[in-house]
């Protein structure tokens, strides 16, 4: 919800992040518009973990496909990494695919 006792120039943006990995096209958003994320969504555990390193504070709301989208904070920014998992060489490499977490 929006705090309305803040005067809009004096309040940073917010960010939401999606596909977030570990965090660095964030920090570049929060940087250049001197913004803060105050939630991410990403469901590789090791890469979340990296990213509730640097920001202790902001919840992981998980897998994307299971969002209650109603009930999110809303944000001024929606930034978003490219689902890579089913394209990595560290992934399964099933492409862009209908099905796949790439293919969304």
């Amino acid at each position: 919800m929006h705090d309305h006792s803040v005067p809009p120039e004096d309040r940073r943006l917010r960010v939401g992040s999606l596909f977030s990995g570990h965090g660095g096209l964030d920090l570049a958003v929060e940087h250049v518009f001197n913004a803060e994320t105050v939630w991410f969504s990403e469901i590789s555990e090791p890469v979340a973990r990296v990213f509730a390193h640097h920001w202790p504070h902001v919840p992981n709301l998980g897998d994307v496909t299971t969002i209650d989208w109603n009930a999110v904070e809303p944000v001024d920014i929606l930034c978003g990494g490219f689902p890579c998992h089913d394209v990595s060489t560290v992934g399964k490499q099933a492409g862009l695919a209908p099905g796949t977490r790439s293919g969304l």
